[in-house]
């Protein structure tokens, strides 16, 4: 797979794909994480004197070919014009584009108000393509979507390749699967294990343990026979979560934080003494005295989703408790998902991470080991390319 450092960009036009899906509020940018990460893909395109047009989505806008304000970019070019330092021209569509100056930059309006993008319709990809020289595909987050933006384009484009944030994913999301980084540990929460069934199963096969928290062990408890109350809880989950929970290496909370509703204080209990009316809202810091020693031995460790219901302060000592054994280990710490940088974030290690994936979906596609077709598409260009100058 070529990427950007490969390429001459000089006087090229370059159409860059980025993920700059950030939330927005009163028509501003609330979070610019995204953004900051896609700048040193932009910064070096701009300083090689490429000429330059970014691409990206925000949200779901109905598919049409109208400018529907809530989901226009312009409060992303605005962002991004400030932290560049110069203005970013937001071209409403396709039609009315021109290429910008070498060395200058402009924006596409959201590709998802144009029609055929999710469908990967070949003629949106073929237009797409005949407006640049190079594709630069730096969109981890939207690799897994078969989009027009995303792998359509490389299939007409002349030439393609990853940009610094998509190699960058890449090389530290390997790390996850050398077998030498061992032992290895997962620490995985969120809400619903029928969405991270074939994540955990994948992971409980090639990772020494798996440590679960959330709904996901709330599920897991409830199929063991545990009294969960009211608890989140997928019920027709039962049989695939009692078949998880006895795998060799998978560890379930031993002490919970429960209360009657999430507005109360918490009081621990120990998993085998909830009662029907509790529901679970944390892990009790204390069940983490158990694995203290293998967060602490650990070679390389994921984190993927917070344990207990971190939005309510009296519900994040769990979610804190786990973070920051691992920022403390001497392990390669790799964590992703929006919730999880969201709970970093709050918790003040999102730096101490060593590193935090952009993506979500892909992100979790590619640690089961799934192929992602952005990714698929551009080794294959890069076969074609190479094909082509022999």
């Amino acid at each position: 797979m070529n990427t950007l450092l490969d390429l001459d960009l000089s006087n090229k036009r370059v159409l860059l794909r980025v993920d700059l899906n950030t939330p927005i509020q009163d028509f501003m940018v609330s979070d610019d994480e995204r953004i900051l990460r896609s700048l040193p893909t932009i910064r070096h395109i701009l300083e090689n004197n490429g000429k330059l047009t970014v691409l990206s989505h925000l949200g779901r806008p109905e598919e049409n070919g109208v400018i529907q304000v809530k989901f226009s970019l312009y409060p992303v070019a605005q962002k991004l014009g400030e932290l560049l330092g110069r203005e970013v021209n937001l071209i409403d569509s396709i039609e009315e584009w021109s290429e910008p100056d070498s060395g200058n930059l402009n924006m596409l309006e959201n590709v998802r108000f144009l029609r055929g993008e999710k469908s990967n319709d070949p003629s949106l990809s073929r237009r797409l393509a005949e407006m640049c020289d190079i594709f630069v595909m730096d969109a981890f987050a939207t690799s897994h979507r078969r989009h027009a933006s995303t792998t359509g384009v490389i299939s007409f484009a002349k030439e393609a390749c990853a940009g610094l944030l998509l190699k960058e994913e890449l090389e530290s999301l390997e790390k996850l699967n050398q077998n030498e980084s061992r032992p290895s540990v997962a620490v995985l929460g969120g809400a619903k294990i029928s969405t991270k069934l074939d994540l955990i199963n994948s992971l409980s096969d090639k990772m020494d343990y798996v440590i679960l928290g959330g709904g996901i062990a709330n599920t897991c408890l409830a199929a063991q026979g545990f009294e969960v109350g009211s608890s989140l809880c997928e019920k027709d989950m039962l049989k695939q979560a009692l078949e998880l929970a006895n795998k060799e290496g998978v560890i379930l909370p031993k002490k919970v934080v429960v209360a009657n509703s999430s507005d109360e204080q918490g009081r621990v209990v120990d998993v085998g003494s909830i009662e029907s009316s509790d529901s679970i809202f944390d892990i009790a810091p204390e069940s983490f005295e158990a694995v203290k020693s293998i967060l602490a031995d650990a070679k390389v460790i994921l984190w993927n989703g917070p344990v207990g219901l971190f939005e309510k302060q009296q519900f994040i000592h769990g979610t804190s408790c786990v973070a920051k054994m691992i920022v403390n280990s001497e392990a390669f710490s790799v964590g992703g998902g929006g919730d999880t940088i969201a709970a970093a974030k709050e918790i003040g290690v999102l730096d101490d991470i060593d590193y935090m994936s952009t993506a979500g979906g892909a992100f979790l596609e590619f640690i089961e080991g799934r192929h992602l077709p952005a990714i698929e598409a551009l080794k294959l260009k890069a076969l074609e390319s190479q094909d082509n100058r022999t």
